[in-house]
């Protein structure tokens, strides 16, 4: 997030295609740190910021609990300095379950600070929220003509897919394409998926995210540890944010950041039983 910081002030190489000229003249530089892209960075994003805010609430002592507090934050605005709409529509989504499970008194503090971010926001920012569904804006069509493309693909290949890859994307997908849109990916999670992998390993995915999102429900409502409740919290809030952003992204695109998903769902089944670890305490 740092390094994030350094692209933004003294600027970065970027893509034309990451922004709209026409529309969002002001932004110059959107970060993207060491992933190559802004949109990476922000799924590795939302993944690890509920994690960093589990450890703040947590933590013993002043100098921990600002620690986290510093690196909670610094990460949170390197996430706006990625300009990635699906990225802060996922972090939104993912602070709405952290604080609401956590204690439903916060949901007037989630409230509160949605109106700040309204009042307080450049225009900058309020005009690329504001831009979410526009068709006016390119990179918004774009994504929707692939995803056109990507249905119309799947039609003749739902039942096995196409095979796994960009090799096998591009060999398929542009008989395909619609308005002639050119696509390494079909920019949406659920799509790649059944695309590798037809009906089924979409229903395995599907099925995968049903048992992690009950297990960890079932924990969290049965939990009288504190911090093992906490960190089950985190896990649902990360995984939740990023699912979000996958409805507009193949998040799965960058290994590092596919890697750290499985990580994530590996250690929400380990924080799930947390509590029942030999040498846990409760708090």
């Amino acid at each position: 997030s740092l390094y994030g910081f350094y692209q933004y002030i003294f600027g970065a190489a970027g893509s034309e295609a990451w922004t709209d000229d026409d529309m969002f003249s002001s932004i110059s530089t959107r970060v993207y740190s060491t992933l190559q892209n802004p949109n990476v960075l922000s799924e590795y994003l939302l993944l690890i910021i509920p994690l960093s805010a589990a450890c703040l609430f947590t933590a013993k002592g002043f100098l921990k609990k600002f620690l986290f507090f510093c690196a909670a934050g610094i990460m949170c605005v390197c996430m706006i300095l990625t300009f990635s709409r699906g990225g802060w529509l996922g972090l939104i989504f993912a602070a709405a379950i952290f604080l609401i499970l956590l204690d439903r008194r916060y949901i007037l503090l989630f409230l509160a600070g949605a109106v700040l971010l309204f009042l307080a926001a450049p225009d900058v920012i309020l005009s690329r929220l504001s831009s979410i569904g526009d068709m006016s804006d390119g990179s918004t069509s774009y994504r929707v003509a692939i995803w056109l493309g990507t249905v119309n693909m799947l039609k003749d290949y739902w039942v096995c897919g196409i095979g796994p890859g960009t090799d096998a994307f591009n060999l398929i997908y542009p008989s395909y394409s619609y308005n002639n849109a050119i696509a390494q990916h079909s920019h949406n999670l659920f799509l790649q998926i059944m695309s590798d992998a037809g009906i089924c390993g979409i229903i395995v995915f599907i099925l995968l995210l049903i048992v992690f999102i009950r297990s960890l429900c079932s924990a969290i409502s049965k939990e009288k540890n504190r911090k093992s409740r906490i960190f089950q919290i985190s896990a649902l809030a990360s995984v939740g944010g990023f699912m979000v952003q996958s409805m507009a992204d193949y998040s799965f695109y960058n290994y590092r950041v596919m890697y750290l998903f499985w990580v994530f769902i590996g250690l929400s089944a380990l924080f799930a039983k947390r509590s029942s670890l030999e040498g846990e305490e409760d708090e």
